[in-house]
């Protein structure tokens, strides 16, 4: 056997010995929004996605989907507020609703 061959060998053997130590991460999608704050009601000519935890509804900011593990619970997504993570509230859409009126 080579030199090189061996080394080849080597090389490989040395990665398949640490493939079982590298751990996939899950896959996460990301939204996020320029403006970004709390409302305790959604407005009615407000169109776009909020997050609503506790009573109340955060816009803009970051949402990401994916596992999420916090405090020993699992959480489909989360949402990020002022730099802190929430999790355990629904990431929803608002339609604007328009006002009819009288003529």
């Amino acid at each position: 056997m080579t030199m090189k061959t061996t080394l080849i060998l080597l090389c490989l053997a040395a990665g398949l010995t640490t493939a079982p130590l590298l751990k996939a991460e899950p896959q996460t999608t990301t939204t996020t929004t320029v403006t970004s704050g709390t409302w305790t009601e959604v407005p009615k000519d407000y169109d776009g996605d909020y997050y609503f935890y506790n009573k109340q509804y955060y816009h803009g900011g970051k949402h990401e989907t994916g596992d999420f593990e916090w405090e020993g619970k699992h959480y489909k997504d989360r949402y990020e507020h002022e730099g802190k993570w929430i999790y355990g509230g629904e990431w929803k859409h608002h339609d604007r609703i328009r006002v009819e009126r009288d003529k």
